[in-house]
C-alpha cells in the first residue's frame, strides 16, 4: 500500500517549462548563440545535471557559472508567473484524504524552494520540503536517501512522482516504485526510455497511485 509520495517541483507540480525557455533563449541571445525553437528542441536537449543541459547549448566550461547565476536571478524575479499544473491541487488534496504523507524533495535550491511553495499555499499539509545547499541542479539521490532515512517511509509503501528521468534514478535509488508524468521538462518518448510508468497529466498520476493502494 502506498502511504508516503516523494513529488517533484519544477515541471510536475509547477509548470514552468515555457517560462525556463524564455529565459535561456534570452541568455543565448545576450551570448550571440542559437537559441532553442520551441518545446521539442528543449527537451532534446535537457538533462541532468542541469550543468551537462548547459554545455549542450554552448554554455559550458567556464561560462557556466555565470549563466547559471544569471539565469537563476531572472527566474527567482518572476517565477510568480508559472501556474501550479492542472491537477496538482486535487491531486495532492486527493493523496491528503486518504491519509498519504507528501513532501517535495527537488534539486532547486532549498531556500528557492521555500520561497515558491510559500507563494503557493496549497502545500500546507505536505511534510517539510528538501532541497539543495546551491543553484546548480545536481543530483538529489543524497537528500532522498536522507529523508527515506529519517522519515519512516518504507521503500515498498513509497512511491516517487516527476517528470525527468533523473526521478526514475532517483526512485530507483530509493528502490521505491516511480511515476513520470508528461508535459514537463522531458518528452514523453523519453520518459518511456526510463522502464517507469508515465502518465499523461496528474490526473492520470492520481488514478496510476490509488490503484496502487
Amino acid at each position: 500500500m502506498i502511504d508516503h509520495i516523494i513529488w517533484d517541483w519544477n515541471g510536475t507540480l509547477l509548470s514552468d517549462v515555457q517560462y525556463g525557455i524564455a529565459l535561456i533563449n534570452r541568455l543565448l541571445r545576450e551570448y550571440g548563440k542559437p537559441e532553442l525553437d520551441g518545446t521539442d528542441a528543449y527537451h532534446r536537449v535537457f538533462t541532468f545535471p542541469v550543468k551537462d543541459y548547459y554545455a549542450a547549448i554552448g554554455f559550458g566550461g567556464d561560462i557556466f557559472d555565470e549563466v547559471a547565476v544569471k539565469w537563476m536571478d531572472a527566474y527567482m524575479k518572476d517565477e510568480s508567473c508559472c501556474p501550479l499544473r492542472e491537477g496538482a491541487v486535487e491531486i495532492t488534496r486527493l493523496f491528503h484524504a486518504h491519509n498519504i504523507r507528501q513532501v517535495v524533495i527537488s534539486a532547486s535550491k532549498l531556500s528557492n524552494l521555500h520561497i515558491q511553495m510559500a507563494s503557493r499555499p496549497h502545500f500546507d499539509f505536505f511534510d517539510p520540503p528538501r532541497g539543495l545547499g546551491d543553484i546548480y541542479a545536481g543530483s538529489k539521490i543524497d537528500i532522498a536517501l536522507d529523508w527515506m532515512k529519517t522519515s519512516g517511509a518504507k521503500p515498498e509503501n513509497t512511491l516517487l512522482i516527476g517528470d525527468t528521468l533523473h526521478d526514475k534514478a532517483v526512485a530507483d535509488a530509493l528502490r521505491c516504485r516511480c511515476i513520470l508524468v508528461e508535459g514537463g521538462h522531458q518528452s514523453r518518448e523519453t520518459l518511456l526510455q526510463s522502464g517507469a510508468m508515465v502518465a499523461r497529466d496528474l490526473f492520470d498520476a492520481g488514478q496510476m497511485v490509488l490503484a496502487l493502494r
